[in-house]
């Protein structure tokens, strides 16, 4: 290896390490008006300083504005222009000010609901006129009952569309782990992380957004009828068929400059022919929106311009005046652009907003909150705890059993570690204790790479060669092995990027970081380590253990056993999920009643749940949360269970009972004042679709991977033996009375990346056996490559067996479905790997052969 080859990797480990820990930077959310000081382009600037302690004043007057809301308005109120003023990029305005403000103040990890807690809006849905009327209209023959039970279910079926409008648009702002659940009848309760405070502002703003686009046409008058009205606004009288309108414009040293217009009321189209919206900007640098029709929109939008040549055609967005061009001539490209004044975080936000769909409703928020984290910090503490020693763990067995080359192996996992957090700061990815859960997870399965490299320079130096050369050889043979293996669990991960919602999109994006950082560190990081000790170290010997010996396992002769067991597992979940049925589902699914109550101090939450499941509540979920707007700053005490409450006392209502309980058991509690409500589950029907497609499609990009890579036959025996695993794990986990939530999904997703990832090694042995040699028995050929990955499939499910033993140890109840799963998941996945898939691909050739030796047989008579 040349040195100025071993200089250029140096430097794009030290850069791709360097940049990723960066990102990691501040940890914490900062000061919103501390960071704004330091983007002063003068120290201490007075004028700006003076800024500061208006908004302070603003908001001591208001407690209802946010930072950047009073900091903005403070600018505005003096004519201040702060773009030219502070450190920054391409600013434009004041709120993109406000916007860099919010960025630089904000931590880098966004830390999930469980962990930090974050901001619940209770949203009211009131239906629009235009909905209205659809519902009101009476079918033929239809009752007055049917057509009240015909209105709710309509209700019901756009409210969930409008849920996962909402969950689309959180999703255009990276933010995958909200929880959007129905609340009473015509209420939708959304919580969601928030890296900083003022954030809240911004996803309010966003939820609001109906998105409603309409076209509507200028009086041709309008600089006439704008001049009679400034003379006299109070005794002026609007023309029939026209509103007032207007744009403001901010001028530095100023105040902002108001444009009015007088638009007509009815709309020459609105936006539903609006395919595709984006934040751009023209020649001179100011942003606009660009948006593309489908044909139906593009032929409208035509015919619209083509009668109006010549006058303004105002562009209403929600309500609100944008903009109002003069049509010079026809438009029929199916284009148009919404001009005016944005910031670059409020055209992406109108971007995304059209893009996901406008609302049949409009939004009011009812109330914000904000949420203390659902699990107690000393749970927190004990997860993250539990996680470091279980690395640990892994960490010793690696050098004791690799020695030298596991002590390479643990640079590269703890490494790895960084640059999974790095990248997760880098993409705006959500971190949750289940996530916490899975990185440490997707550090043990990153020893797999590690430990096919050091199995086959094993191999190499059994056969007589010098340790450079082993070292060379076995990264080199095990780069296919180990590159099959992993892009089948990527391929899993980007379908359900591409196709999934919500948190199964946030753990497609946790998975594909982790898989792409490992195969960075067990490859390049690793091997870049073996070149420096080569060449200034001089390195000949290299020991290592050895579990196994050349073993000669007949794995093919126990296939009928095997085959029973996994039958009578799979028989074992028929059977649940008939005696079950919906019970399998978790409150994610199924919702349940949430009762509210006023309290006198706090209790941990674990406490609460564990005393109220001794109780004989159902899945009970505590959470604190707080609106310090408020004028009492109200704090409520939130209790979800699944199901209803049970009335155990024919006087008193269940919300009573069951604060007495608690009033009981933790007399510093003092509940009152409980409000009960019913709760739909997080997971609507337009969220389990696109899940399930999800899940159906990584199938199905599983199977085509292996039929090309290998044949049809592994593609088959891999699909069925991911289906067995899932099936066996599911099996063990509800016969213990279990119910499927948010989670269990999330760990069954982690079975069948790491399941497909154990397959394809022995799959890939396999076929490097056959090219060895023509003529060979397969099944000869089968059982030798299983035991010749037996040490590796053995080690490395030890290795995550570890992990996961661990942290089901002492993890705690919040993860402790997710890490049983991946406990059964280790277990079962392995081994169907080695009695089942393999065995199978066996069991299809003799089967193929013996139609093939039928077939000759046909033809030589």
């Amino acid at each position: 290896m040349g040195s100025n080859a071993l200089v250029l990797r140096t430097l794009i480990v030290a850069v791709v390490v360097g940049i990723f820990a960066w990102s990691m930077h501040p940890l914490r959310e900062r000061d919103y008006y501390e960071v704004f000081s330091e983007l002063f382009k003068m120290p201490g600037d007075k004028e700006l300083t003076s800024l500061i302690s208006d908004a302070k004043a603003l908001q001591a007057a208001d407690p209802q504005l946010y930072q950047s809301q009073a900091l903005l308005q403070a600018a505005e109120n003096k004519g201040v222009d702060l773009k030219d003023r502070v450190k920054g990029v391409d600013l434009q305005d004041n709120r993109d000010v406000m916007s860099l403000i919010r960025k630089n103040a904000s931590s880098s990890i966004r830390l999930g609901l469980d962990l930090a807690g974050g901001v619940e809006f209770i949203l009211q849905l009131i239906p629009d006129e235009e909905f209205l009327s659809k519902l009101n209209d009476a079918k033929e023959g239809e009752t007055r009952a049917e057509m009240e039970r015909r209105m709710s279910s309509e209700f019901d079926r756009y409210r969930d569309v409008a849920i996962e409008i909402l969950r689309k648009r959180l999703e255009g702002q990276k933010i995958y782990e909200a929880e959007i659940a129905p609340s009473g009848s015509d209420y939708v309760a959304l919580r969601a992380p928030v890296v900083a405070k003022d954030e809240k502002l911004k996803l309010l703003e966003l939820i609001k957004m109906s998105a409603k686009l309409r076209f509507r046409l200028v009086a041709p008058n309008n600089e006439e009828l704008v001049a009679s009205y400034l003379q006299d606004p109070v005794g002026f009288q609007i023309p029939l068929g026209y509103e007032l309108m207007s744009t403001r414009e901010f001028r530095s040293g100023d105040k902002p400059q108001v444009r009015y217009y007088f638009v007509e009321k009815r709309a020459q189209m609105d936006g539903k022919g609006v395919t595709q919206a984006m934040a751009t900007k023209d020649q001179f640098g100011q942003r606009k929106i660009a948006l593309v029709f489908n044909q139906e929109g593009a032929m409208q939008f035509g015919e619209v311009t083509t009668r109006n040549v010549g006058r303004m055609l105002a562009i209403v967005l929600d309500g609100k005046l944008y903009c109002a061009p003069v049509i010079n001539g026809a438009i029929t490209g199916g284009h148009a652009e919404i001009s005016g004044s944005f910031s670059e975080e409020e055209a992406k936000q109108i971007a995304d907003a059209l893009v996901s769909g406008s609302f049949p409703f409009q939004i009011k928020v009812n109330a914000v909150f904000d949420t203390d984290p659902k699990l107690g910090a000393a749970n927190v503490s004990n997860g993250i705890w539990v996680g470091v020693f279980s690395l640990v763990c892994v960490a010793i067995f690696m050098i004791l059993y690799y020695r030298f080359s596991g002590i390479i192996s643990v640079v590269a996992l703890w490494l790895n570690m960084v640059l999974i957090l790095g990248a997760m700061a880098a993409f705006d990815c959500t971190l949750t204790l289940p996530g916490i859960a899975g990185i440490v997870l997707t550090i043990g399965m990153a020893v797999d790479a590690n430990v096919l490299v050091y199995e086959r320079i094993r191999e190499e130096l059994a056969s007589g060669k010098k340790l450079i050369n082993a070292v060379n050889l076995g990264y080199d043979r095990a780069l296919t092995h180990v590159l099959d293996a992993n892009i089948t669990t990527l391929i899993t991960s980007f379908i359900l990027m591409y196709v999934g919602t919500g948190a199964v999109k946030g753990f497609a994006v946790t998975l594909s970081i982790g898989i792409l950082t490992s195969l960075f560190t067990a490859l390049f990081v690793t091997r870049l380590i073996y070149d420096y000790l080569f060449k200034y170290f001089g390195m000949e010997k290299l020991s290592m253990l050895r579990l196994f010996t050349q073993t000669k396992f007949d794995f093919i002769g126990m296939w009928h056993k095997s085959l029973c067991f996994f039958g009578a597992m799979i028989l074992l979940l028929v059977v649940l999920l008939a005696v079950r049925g919906k019970g399998i589902l978790g409150v994610d699914f199924t919702g349940g009643t949430v009762v509210s109550f006023s309290y006198a101090a706090q209790v941990p939450q674990d406490k609460i749940e564990k005393a109220l499941l001794a109780a004989g509540y159902d899945e009970p979920q505590v959470t604190y949360k707080f609106n310090i707007a408020s004028k009492d700053s109200e704090r409520k005490l939130e209790i979800l269970v699944r199901g209803e409450l049970t009335k155990n006392n024919v006087d008193r209502n269940p919300a009573e009972v069951l604060a007495g309980q608690l009033n009981e058991k933790f007399p510093e509690l003092k509940l009152a004042n409980g409000l009960e409500s019913s709760v739909g589950g997080l997971i609507g029907m337009e969220f389990t679709k696109a899940a399930l497609l999800a899940i159906f499609l990584s199938f199905i990009g599983i199977g085509i991977y292996i039929s090309l890579r290998y044949e049809y036959t592994y593609a088959l025996a891999g699909v069925i033996s991911l289906l067995v695993d899932v099936s066996v794990v599911l099996a063990i986990y509800l016969v213990q009375w279990r119910t499927i939530s948010l989670t269990a999904v999330a760990a069954i997703l982690t079975v069948i990346g790491y399941s497909i990832n154990d397959k394809v090694v022995i799959f890939d042995r396999i076929r490097e056996n056959l090219g060895k040699k023509a003529n060979q028995d397969f099944d000869e050929v089968v059982n030798a490559s299983v035991n010749q990955t037996l040490s590796r499939t053995l080690i490395t499910s030890v290795t995550t067996f570890i992990v996961v033993f661990i942290l089901f140890l002492g993890g705690g109840v919040a993860i402790n479905d997710f890490v049983q799963i991946m406990m059964l998941g280790v277990i079962f996945g392995t081994c169907s790997s080695i009695f089942f898939a393999a065995p199978l691909v066996a069991h299809w050739h003799r089967k193929e052969k013996r139609r093939i030796a039928k077939e000759t047989a046909k033809e030589e008579k």
